[in-house]
């Protein structure tokens, strides 16, 4: 059965993916009161991925790591980590607070069976090796997820978007694979331009 909570709410333009450190600069005077309430409590709050000013429904719960500067007018640079993925199934305005908070439901996670992992481990070290020009070595068990996949892939909001609102691991997996194909042709054919260019 699903787990619903309500936490702290961070709308912004980014996907966290469970397990990716990001790192964020605090200014807006709500999210400086929310991240100084997050240190002081020592609770999570949620990210929802707000896409040309439209909330999306999915984002993810993540945790303070560190606050590397405070600036006198109380801006803050900060890293978060990503924990789990959530939907948001409501919005509830705080009445002593300039941030509010999101009821969210967070999945009962499945795992994929271990073949589709390894199935991934080939496409992503090519693509890997591809795209930096020389061998690449990962560690004998990675990736772990497809979410410790995409953050080796470094993907573009949308895509990681794409990634969290399936919202099933076998499915995530599945999608991640057809990706790394696509991203894999792509390069080739850069390559292939590229050496063509050069030849003439």
């Amino acid at each position: 059965m699903a787990e619903v909570i309500e936490l702290p709410w961070f709308p912004l333009g980014v996907v966290v993916l469970p397990g990716e450190e990001f790192y964020l600069h605090i200014f807006e005077p709500r999210y400086k009161q929310l991240i100084s309430d997050i240190k002081e409590a020592g609770k999570t709050f949620l990210i929802s991925y707000e896409k040309y000013g439209d909330q999306q429904s999915y984002g993810t719960e993540v945790k303070l790591k560190t606050i590397f500067s405070v600036y006198p007018e109380g801006e803050m640079d900060i890293s978060v980590i990503g924990l789990r993925v959530f939907q948001l199934t409501g919005i509830t305005p705080s009445t002593d607070k300039l941030y509010g908070n999101v009821i969210a439901s967070f999945e009962d996670f499945v795992s994929a069976e271990p073949q589709q992992l390894l199935a991934l481990r080939p496409l992503l070290m090519e693509y890997l090796q591809l795209k930096k020009g020389e061998p690449v070595k990962l560690a004998t068990n990675r990736p772990v997820s497809s979410f410790d996949a995409a953050i080796l892939l470094n993907l573009a909001p949308e895509q990681k978007y794409a990634l969290i609102s399936l919202f099933s691991e076998p499915k995530r997996v599945n999608w991640l694979a057809n990706e790394l194909r696509i991203l894999l042709q792509a390069r080739r054919m850069e390559i292939q331009l590229d050496q063509n260019f050069y030849l003439n």
